[in-house]
């Protein structure tokens, strides 16, 4: 629910007010009659708010109690957020007034604006008798009783606009037509009208003709407009429309709030934020700009910030339906309950029929994963509004989170037929109606749906892997799930995205809602990502299902994210350790506090896979220092409720800013002992400021080497090394940059000079032995290279370089055996490259040991499941071991992958001829008889035909055997 249309505002009534038109109302002795007046006026339109309470005031006491000075100095004033003071200024004129409806209105506004509604409402009553033609004046009655909670009336009062529509006259009139189209926007939404049929004629015979026909200068009419737009999901509009009204009054504290609810819906919170304060700066109690900033904090997980927000509206309005609502909803994610009755008990008393205070309070449990209680909520929401579009989408896609895909159906079909501009929930529906027709499978613990005109390969072998895993990930966390969970596989990354988000792309392959695990079919001609190994992404996925579900959904998103890294078979892969070597190198580690939003909402590249890879080093951290019960220990105090810093206090027994002390000391000492240099890199100024003042200090001199080769200075560099040499023969930082010229160079022996030279000096680095490698290489001397790259692992075991030489080496030299542990290393650093998991079970299998090839072909299927071939091997170990059952199994997925394909079939149905002969299994074989018949359907002159007489003279010597005994 992401912008609550039916939300209470005086703002615009008040901008229309203000316009020249509303003194048309007023009787001929209430018109401007002076200059200073009209100057007034003037300095209000244009956003000169101060300046023109100043000018009106200057009209001395006897003028400012006439009906058009009152209300001018009236609007100047709320334009300011001096609300109370509006309000003495319209009542100074109740004795020129008390008959004038547009008094009345003006009154009714004024008194609206600080929560008076009843007062309002007789007020508004009256300029609605009297001026019975007045849009205007039918908006502003229309509205206070949708505030009071008497839409029904509303809506009658709205159709009294008949009246206006049939004179014509407000075709020529501003102040009629921007209203009038409000009206017929409130209408439709009470009456619950499809929005498709009459938001182009109120857009374009209303709004636009106000702002292009009538009056180019009408900002009030862009206002309308952008909010009208903003409600029906066209945010490119509404934000053009906002920006045009800003171009002629850059003052209007609502269309700052306008472009600051885009921001917010865009994610840019900073944007969000300073938008909202621009407007508060012009009105500092203005309701849509505080009420948008309280949303965007809330989503900021700043939540006694978004609560402070959505109070100080209230010390202007304390019964503001929306602020009160999000006050209730910012109570309610606090955990201060009988805080938040509070805040809903104001706005009951106000409005007992509000669908805004469940609806805006189960939107945000949801935001927290708080599904059932937002369902309770949602419903609630729909009880009292069944024609609220928004409380019915925001139910569907709760549902759609749940994995209740047949209520979501539901509700978002009711939500369409209202509101049938929102993109996201036509994409809900038709994938919705797509995956009717996906084939399922149920087993203990889970359902798995895919799509079965491509992906039906993947259902049986993805049920297996994830009952084989659901002991293991359950007993790691001490919990199961209390319902089956759903793993659906999308056939396409478009559709896989549009059920995550309802958008049409989402940067990832898998993703969890908590009991729903979504991933897309690992097909390189379907999806843009390609294949990837999905049993890995599957183990990854349920952690997330097990461990929300242990914290009834409340863990934080990097520790749910920690352990589910932390679960999976691979390794770190490099580029995670290149991204925490930087982290740590230039101090970039992000503190516990902030670490979620590195996943959420990363504010540079990188920043996300630097957010995966912490968290995961984070967990190691309190595995090794406080053990893994400290793990379960944390999980049990989320599911409680407990905050982060309360945690953290309890379990770790330190304050969160403590603990990434803490873990920065341990992460350097833990990185530096994989092999890598983490001191920080100096600027250029300095390190050569440094080296001209200590010419004789070999490691200044070095370190200028370094930085001038950084730049690519080589020339420079060599000699500042060869400098650094002169002063110290073993300055190792010299003798780095010498190696990495000469290599440069492709002077292959001094650069294997230099590099011996700095083993000596370091005792053995990473580095020396990395250039070494690289030299001998260089220079084709591979043993001598094996014994470089031998070291290179053993002192960087986490840098692939020295499995990947290693591996081309062995492997040319035919020394399989030494090749095979580097590649069984290079497949586990990733588990992504179907080629690596190929060539071991290759190699397991050419050397003869068929268990551990057959594990290894697996896992060729796990990264390409429309592999034929690994199902191929698979199959024949099976057979030659006996294990006649997986045989046939690991067949039949052929004939999935290639349902046309006669030789398919005919290997499906030798294999289990084979097996139903030796089992002699009659039913069997009527089985492979089918499957050879289809075979031989196929394709006449194939393997079909011999494998079907061979299976009829079996069935025959099966029936011969049984008619034979006595």
């Amino acid at each position: 629910m992401k912008h609550q249309t039916t939300r209470w505002t005086w703002t615009l009534a008040l901008l229309l007010a203000a316009s020249p038109a509303v003194w048309a109302e007023a009787p001929l002795d209430t018109q401007p009659a002076s200059t200073a007046m009209k100057r007034g006026a003037d300095l209000l339109r244009s956003g000169k708010y101060d300046q023109a309470i100043k000018v009106l005031r200057g009209l001395g006491d006897d003028r400012l109690g006439e009906v058009g000075v009152a209300i001018l100095l009236d609007q100047a004033l709320a334009m300011r957020g001096r609300y109370d003071k509006a309000l003495k200024a319209v009542a100074a004129a109740q004795g020129h007034g008390a008959e004038d409806p547009a008094w009345q209105r003006a009154m009714a506004e004024a008194l609206g604006r600080v929560g008076r509604y009843e007062d309002a409402l007789a007020h508004a009553r009256r300029a609605h008798e009297s001026a019975p033609t007045s849009a205007p004046a039918i908006l502003t009655l229309g509205r206070l009783l949708e505030a009071l909670g008497r839409p029904d009336e509303a809506q009658r009062v709205y159709e009294t606009m008949q009246r206006v529509l049939a004179d014509g006259a407000y075709k020529t009139l501003a102040d009629q037509l921007v209203p009038l189209g409000q009206i017929l926007d409130r209408y439709a939404l009470l009456k619950g009208l499809k929005a498709s049929e009459q938001a182009n004629n109120i857009f374009n015979n209303y709004f636009q003709v106000a702002y292009q026909d009538v009056d180019e200068s009408c900002w009030q009419a862009h206002v309308a407009a952008g909010q009208f737009t903003l409600g029906k999901h066209r945010l490119l509009t509404a934000e053009s429309e906002f920006t045009a009204a800003l171009k002629i009054n850059p003052k209007l504290p609502v269309a700052l709030a306008g472009l600051a609810e885009l921001a917010f819906r865009d994610w840019q919170f900073e944007r969000c934020i300073d938008l909202t304060d621009k407007a508060l700066a012009i009105n500092p109690v203005c309701a849509e700009a505080l009420a948008v900033k309280a949303q965007c904090l809330l989503q900021w997980r700043k939540l006694d910030q978004a609560l402070s927000a959505a109070t100080q509206a209230l010390q202007a309005n304390p019964n503001d339906e929306q602020a009160l609502s999000l006050a209730a909803a910012a109570s309610v994610r606090l955990g201060r309950l009988d805080d938040a009755e509070q805040y809903a008990k104001r706005v009951r008393a106000v409005n007992p029929r509000s669908w805004i205070l469940p609806a805006t309070i189960a939107q945000w449990l949801s935001a927290g994963r708080q599904f059932d209680q937002a369902e309770d909520h949602f419903k609630n929401a729909v009880d009292l509004a069944p024609n609220a579009a928004e409380a019915l989408t925001g139910l569907g896609l709760l549902y759609m989170q749940t994995g209740q895909e047949d209520l979501a159906r539901e509700a978002l079909k009711r939500a369409h037929e209202i509101d049938d501009f929102r993109a996201d929930v036509v994409n809900y529906l038709n994938l919705l109606k797509r995956m009717q027709a996906f084939e399922t499978l149920e087993t203990p613990h889970f359902i798995i749906a895919v799509d079965g005109a491509d992906d039906a390969v993947l259902l049986r072998q993805v049920a297996d892997e994830a009952e084989r895993i659901y002991a293991e990930v359950c007993k790691d966390f001490a919990h199961e799930p209390s319902q089956k969970t759903k793993i659906q596989i999308f056939p396409t990354h478009s559709q896989f995205s549009i059920r995550i988000t309802g958008k049409g792309w989402i940067g990832t392959v898998g993703a969890c809602t908590g009991r729903v695990i979504v991933m897309v079919a690992p097909s390189d001609a379907r999806s843009q990502f390609g294949t990837y190994n999905w049993a890995t992404v599957l183990r990854h996925e349920f952690t997330h299902t097990v461990t929300l579900s242990a914290t009834k959904n409340r863990i934080p998103h990097w520790f749910t994210e920690a352990c589910a890294v932390w679960q999976q078979p691979d390794r770190r892969n490099f580029d995670s350790v290149q991204a925490l070597v930087a982290a740590v190198r230039d101090g970039r580690l992000m503190p516990i506090r902030q670490l979620d939003w590195g996943f959420i909402r990363p504010q540079r590249r990188g920043d996300r896979s630097l957010a995966y890879a912490q968290s995961e080093l984070v967990m190691e951290f309190i595995i090794e220092t406080k053990g893994f019960d400290a793990i379960l220990a944390m999980l049990k105090a989320f599911r409680d409720g407990q905050r982060q810093e309360d945690v953290f206090r309890k379990i770790l027994g330190v304050s969160e800013s403590r603990f990434d002390k803490i873990f920065a000391r341990w992460a350097r000492n833990t990185i530096v002992g994989w092999g890598f240099d983490v001191t920080p890199s100096p600027k250029f100024e300095q390190v050569a400021a440094a080296a001209k003042a200590k010419p004789n200090d070999a490691a200044a001199q070095g370190a200028y080497a370094r930085a001038l080769l950084r730049r690519g200075k080589s020339a420079k560099a060599k000699t500042a090394a060869e400098t650094a040499l002169g002063l110290q023969a073993d300055q190792d930082t010299a003798l780095t940059v010498l190696a990495q010229i000469a290599l440069g160079e492709d002077d292959y022996e001094r650069a294997a000079m230099f590099g011996e030279r700095l083993e000596l000096a370091t005792g053995g680095s990473a580095m020396a032995a990395r250039i070494l490698a690289d030299a001998y290489l260089g220079a084709r001397e591979y043993s001598a290279a094996i014994a470089a790259l031998e070291r290179l692992k053993q002192r960087r075991p986490l840098d692939p370089y020295s499995y990947q030489w290693l591996t081309l080496l062995y492997t040319q030299l035919g020394q399989v055996d030494q090749a095979l542990p580097n590649l069984v290393e290079m497949h586990r650093r990733t588990m992504t490259e179907q080629q690596f998991a190929r060539q071991i079970a290759d190699a397991y299998r050419a050397a003869g040991q068929d268990d551990r090839a057959l594990s290894y072909y697996r896992q060729v299927t796990h990264i390409n499941p429309y592999e034929a071939s690994a199902y191929e091997a698979m199959a024949a170990i099976h057979r030659n071991a006996g294990r006649y059952d997986q045989a046939v199994a690991a067949v039949r997925c052929l004939t999935l992958l290639q349902p046309a394909s006669a030789d398919a079939w005919a290997k499906l149905a030798m294999v289990r001829f084979v097996a139903a002969r030796a089992a002699k299994d009659a039913e069997a074989m009527r089985q492979a008889r089918q499957e050879a018949a289809r075979s031989f359907e196929l394709d006449a002159d194939g393997p079909g035909g011999p494998i079907l007489d061979r299976i009829d003279e079996a069935l025959k010597a099966l029936d011969q055997g049984k008619a034979d005994r006595p």
